[in-house]
């Protein structure tokens, strides 16, 4: 792109903006300047320059682009996991006056929310997942090498569990933690 920077509020000698013409390129103007143009210099000139600039923009957003590794099975995962299956039955807990019905995807929900709170104090190891339903949650990390991993498995299953059972009492899931990726040391 040319060094000059655009506004799209700067009027040319004809009174037509920058803007208008950028909406003529998106064909979102209105038909007068669709008419107009072809019989303006100053528009022509500027779209000239305008299409100059935009050029590489184009041809980079033409590449097709490949998803990272992984992108795609976590997103589906992350989905179903918050989606959870149809018709299962939430956890019921026991209250004064009746029961508290919790469906499973709050519970995967509150899991995730739990375990990205215990991971804020532990630098290196990400959430990658949590899916689950009201009698199990998977939680899926990645670790960065040289991190201890079992150690630290063992410490967020454990302290995970509790946090859960504080919120839910004997609705608690059982909780699964595992270990899916290892993240290359940091650098520096």
């Amino acid at each position: 792109m040319a060094d000059r920077s655009f506004d799209p509020d700067r009027v040319l000698p004809c009174g037509r903006t920058d803007g208008m013409l950028l909406d003529f390129l998106a064909d979102s103007a209105p038909v007068e300047l669709s008419e107009h143009i072809p019989t303006c210099r100053f528009c022509q000139a500027e779209l000239a320059e305008l299409d100059s600039d935009w050029a590489q923009v184009r041809r980079t957003a033409s590449l097709p682009i490949e998803p990272p590794h992984g992108l795609v099975e976590r997103t589906l995962t992350a989905v179903r996991g918050v989606r959870g299956g149809h018709g299962a039955a939430p956890v019921e807990l026991d209250q004064e006056g009746g029961k508290l019905r919790i469906a499973q995807q709050a519970v995967v929900l509150l899991t995730r929310r739990l375990c990205l709170e215990l991971l804020a104090e532990r630098p290196g190891v990400h959430l990658r997942g949590c899916v689950g339903d009201v009698d199990e949650v998977r939680v899926d990390l990645t670790i960065r090498y040289p991190l201890p991993a079992p150690e630290l498995v063992e410490a967020i299953h454990r302290e995970l569990t509790a946090a859960l059972q504080a919120a839910l009492g004997a609705g608690t899931p059982a909780v699964w933690v595992r270990v899916v990726d290892v993240a290359p040391p940091a650098i520096g």
